[in-house]
């Protein structure tokens, strides 16, 4: 099981299987969306990485639409009870009660469009906990499809420009990385609640519109 948790193994595991490697690596990036194990952005790199830029961002994408489509269906049937088999307790209680508290459909369309777009947030949870909502799954697939692919899409160019990147380049990038995600950690709060924030803010004006503009 060392593989679902450490991106080196499962990169040298995925690379030895030769013709079956591409199959193996978007059964685990399914897997990787429901249980979350690794951040599925690693994943997307190493896909990337073994099978190039288009290969891997397209199995990544793939797999990511399935595994999100599939967790949100297994919500829908079986409830908060089985996303906690998957995350930990006090995050699903938070989220849950983030996405309880936006009390129409549209907000929580809203909010789970920002959550997917917007990085540092938890995306794959998300995609889970709006099983909980009253968000239908052509509604689901839409948001997916149009805004899953930019992050993975980043992902993958890191990954596949790992290779040709000179040295002087790849050290301040390292550093910018880890400053933004350790900024990230920290203000990990103020991240949600301006997310939040701006759900509302979009949802106020959507609804106005709606209202000027009766079909």
């Amino acid at each position: 099981m060392e593989i679902l948790f450490n991106q080196e193994s499962m990169e040298m595991f995925i690379s030895g299987l030769g013709f079956w490697g591409p199959f193996v690596f978007f059964v685990l990036q399914v897997f990787q969306v429901i249980a979350f194990p690794i951040p599925g952005n690693l994943m997307t790199v190493a896909g990337s990485i073994l099978f190039g830029f288009w290969r891997g961002f397209l199995l990544s994408y793939g797999a990511n639409l399935v595994g999100s489509l599939i967790g949100f269906s297994l919500v829908k049937k079986f409830g908060q009870a089985l996303i906690k088999k998957f995350a930990k307790s006090e995050k699903v209680a938070k989220w849950v009660g983030i996405i309880g508290a936006e009390s129409t459909t549209l907000r929580a369309k809203i909010l789970f469009i920002l959550v997917v777009l917007l990085p540092f947030l938890p995306s794959d949870l998300m995609c889970l906990l709006v099983g909980l909502t009253a968000i239908k799954h052509r509604e689901f697939l839409f948001i997916i499809v149009t805004c899953r692919p930019w992050g993975q899409m980043v992902a993958a160019l890191l990954g596949v420009s790992s290779y040709t990147m000179p040295l002087y380049l790849w050290i301040p990038l390292i550093v910018i990385v880890m400053a933004v995600c350790i900024l990230a950690v920290y203000r990990a709060p103020q991240i949600e609640r301006f997310t939040i924030d701006l759900s509302h803010k979009l949802t106020k004006v959507f609804a106005n519109k709606r209202e000027s503009n009766p079909s």
